[in-house]
């Protein structure tokens, strides 16, 4: 299953410290990189204003995803928080998954919503 991790800052972000800068970083980044290596880690990075950031990991349980994140040395030590959201991705350039909607997807769905009253 495939979870997105959302970082934001922590009780003890640092207000005027750039990004790399910030306590426990560096640990942070190699443990990532450690679990990007096992394959675990699918994508990750910091959003562009330097707000948080976000990991997308492969996990078999929520709970996984959530001993990853409480274990990250950064979420330990309160420079980030976090929450998770199972993934249930449609498409995917990476294993190749295109659903390839068009008008037809369309006309099913509105004739389903018809019949349920919906529309």
């Amino acid at each position: 299953m495939r979870f997105l991790i959302l970082l934001a800052s922590g009780p003890n972000w640092k207000k005027d410290t750039a990004l790399h800068n910030q306590p426990f970083m560096p640990e942070h980044a190699v443990y990532v990189q450690q679990a990007f290596d096992k394959g675990d880690v699918i994508m990750a990075g910091p959003f562009m204003d330097f707000s948080g950031g976000a990991i997308v990991f492969d996990a078999e349980t929520e709970e996984d995803a959530i001993a990853f994140a409480e274990n990250d040395p950064a979420i330990k030590n309160g420079m980030f928080t976090f929450s998770i959201k199972e993934w249930g991705f449609r498409m995917s350039k990476f294993e190749n998954i295109n659903p390839k909607y068009g008008q037809e997807y369309i006309d099913i769905k509105h004739k389903q919503q018809k019949e349920l009253g919906i529309l």
